[in-house]
Order: structure tokens, then C-alpha cells, then sequence
């Protein structure tokens, strides 16, 4: 009887978190175009797209090869000296690049796959952390930095080797692929195996669709202007339109402007500091701390949707390195920098 009882309750209780971990973004339309499916040995990973074919790196053969976008069709491919394999694949105009090793970026010659430079991301990455999908946007590559349960966007300028930008993921924990289509990036999530759309701006999660079922973590996602193209880590390549990338976020707030009023003190500062922070409209807020080299040294809020007024958010510097800060609080229609020093 009693064994009945609780497991009526546990069936109950997963029922009602179910219920609750809906997603709160709309999914977006899309239209599978086309399948491409490859014969063994094929293990599809990176994909990208350089203006006349879709190029994937073949785990089996350790091998690029370029596919006609319309039909599939294997064009032609050469092998490349890189171990242990690829993660992700970009093309910048001219080469590609790839990440490999975990934490190292590879120039790599688009005419015979040979390896042009190499060096590791210049950002500060855990030892659990891999560099899970590239693509190429305003002359910086973009890499999606997956560590566990924790991931973000990072921006590199391949020239200098310093890194430009950092976005969220929107709350992907396990993340592979990326691209920048139709004026977002989009991420493949692993885990709710869906295809996330991301603002640019600040990663804010702003919809999604699903991807096929037998994705796993190493995906390729690329686009060439009109279709999206992801694979699904095994011998297969979807095609999809995008219909409609509209989404309506339930309690998004409508706001036409918001002036925001952000100031920190004491500052400069040693050990705690409080991030004072005011707005004219309800809005959805994240809070991040950012070194001078434009490293992420906290995240502080993510998301989270604060009504009108003052609000604070306190942050302990005790531990941190003296040196120049900068606090930035993004909202859904701006960007925000305090700078702090730390001494």
C-alpha cells in the first residue's frame, strides 16, 4: 500500500515539473527541405558554407569534404593532419578555420587542408572545456565555449589573438554548433535537443525548433543566406527553411525605450561593492563583469525580469586581482557599462 502510494507521488511530482519546464519561448516554423544521408564511413561534425559548397569534416576518413547544397552530392574533399578530430568548422572569405585539441584554434588552407597557424583561445577556459562550434561574423570568428553545464559565445579577433566579445547561451548547458543566419546566432542544445535562436546583442534566448532526435553533442549548424543546414553528429544532414523567426516571450515586457541609471560604490573598491541599478520600464536585465582583455570574471544575473525602479546587486571583489573593471548590465534594447577598479 505504502509502496503504491509513493509511487503515485513520484510519478506526480515529475508530471508537475514536466509541467512546469515548459519552454516559455514560442517554437519557430520551420520546413525540412531536404535530408542528405551519407553511407558508412561518414561521421558528420563541423559544417560550413564558403559561397559554393556545404563542407563537413568526416570523423571516419579525418577528412573535409565539400557536398553540393542542393543535392548532397559528395564534390570532392581532401584529408587533414589534425588529431584527435574537429569540433567546429568556419569559413572566413578566404580559409577555414576549425577548433581541435579543446582549446586550440586551427587556420587551415581552403585549396589542400594544410594547416596555415595555430594557437590556443585566448580566453581563460576550464580544464573540462571545449571549443564546440565556430562560425565567421564581421570579420570575428564567434566559438561556442562548452564547459558541462556552463557555455558561452566568444568573439576572436584571429589577427590580434585577444578575444572581443562574450555572449550567453540563453541558459544552454550543453551546447555544439553555431551560425549567425538571419540576423541571430543559433546553437544547437544538446540536451532539449533543440536549435536555439540567440540575440546577438547579449545571448538572450528568443525561440527555438527541433532538431531530429539522434542529434548528440558535436553538431554542425551552417546557413548559405537562404537555408539553414545542421547535421546530427552521425551520417546526416538536414536542410531546414526558417519560416518565421518571430516569437512572442510570455510576459516579455513592451517597452519603447528605457533609460537605465547604473552606478557602483564604493569605487574604486577592495572587497565588496554594490551595483546599483534604475529603470524607467519593467525589463528583462543580465549583469556581467568583465576584465580589461574582455574576459567574463562574473556573472552576476542572467535574465531575470525586474520591474520599474531602483534596484542592487552586491558582489564580493575580495579574491579578484587589482586592476580596471567594467560592469555591464544589458537590457532587451541596450547595453550598459560602469567601469570599477579594483585596488
Amino acid at each position: 500500500m505504502y509502496k503504491r502510494y509513493y509511487i503515485t507521488l513520484i510519478v506526480t511530482i515529475f508530471i508537475i515539473l514536466g509541467l512546469n519546464a515548459q519552454d516559455k519561448y514560442s517554437e519557430i516554423e520551420v520546413n525540412l527541405v531536404n535530408q542528405f544521408h551519407y553511407e558508412y564511413p561518414s561521421n558528420i561534425i563541423g559544417l560550413t558554407y564558403d559561397g559554393e559548397f556545404i563542407w563537413f569534416y568526416d570523423l571516419i576518413t579525418d577528412s573535409l569534404i565539400a557536398i553540393n547544397k542542393e543535392t548532397g552530392k559528395k564534390e570532392y574533399g581532401f584529408p587533414i593532419p589534425m588529431l584527435p578530430y574537429i569540433y567546429g568548422l568556419a569559413f572566413d572569405g578566404e580559409n577555414f578555420w576549425a577548433s581541435a585539441n579543446q582549446f586550440y584554434l586551427y587556420k587551415i588552407d581552403h585549396e589542400n587542408g594544410s594547416i596555415i597557424t595555430s594557437f590556443h583561445i585566448p580566453y581563460s577556459v576550464a580544464t573540462n572545456a571545449c571549443i564546440t562550434g565556430l562560425t565567421w561574423c564581421n570579420n570575428t570568428l564567434y566559438c561556442t565555449y562548452d564547459a558541462g553545464y556552463s557555455s558561452m559565445i566568444l568573439g576572436i579577433d584571429v589577427d590580434n589573438i585577444i578575444c572581443v566579445d562574450t555572449l550567453g547561451t540563453g541558459g544552454c548547458g550543453h551546447s555544439s554548433g553555431l551560425t549567425f543566419f538571419k540576423d541571430y546566432f543559433w546553437i544547437n542544445d544538446y540536451i532539449d535537443i533543440k536549435i536555439r535562436k540567440l540575440n546577438p546583442e547579449y545571448g538572450q534566448y528568443e525561440g527555438w525548433f527541433s532538431h531530429y532526435y539522434l542529434c548528440y553533442k558535436l553538431v554542425g549548424i551552417t546557413n548559405d543566406g537562404e537555408y539553414m543546414y545542421c547535421s546530427d553528429n552521425f551520417r546526416n544532414i538536414y536542410k531546414y527553411e526558417i519560416i518565421d523567426t518571430t516569437v512572442d516571450i510570455i510576459n516579455k515586457p513592451n517597452i519603447v525605450s528605457n533609460n537605465v541609471k547604473i552606478n557602483a560604490y564604493p569605487n574604486p573598491t577592495s572587497n565588496e561593492v554594490k551595483i546599483e541599478f534604475s529603470l524607467s520600464e519593467k525589463s528583462i536585465i543580465n549583469i556581467d563583469i568583465f576584465d580589461e582583455n574582455g574576459r567574463m570574471v562574473n556573472n552576476l544575473i542572467t535574465n531575470r525580469l525586474f520591474n520599474k525602479g531602483k534596484h542592487f546587486v552586491l558582489w564580493n571583489s575580495t579574491n579578484i586581482s587589482t586592476g580596471i573593471y567594467f560592469i555591464k548590465l544589458i537590457t532587451q534594447n541596450n547595453t550598459y557599462n560602469q567601469k570599477l577598479i579594483i585596488k
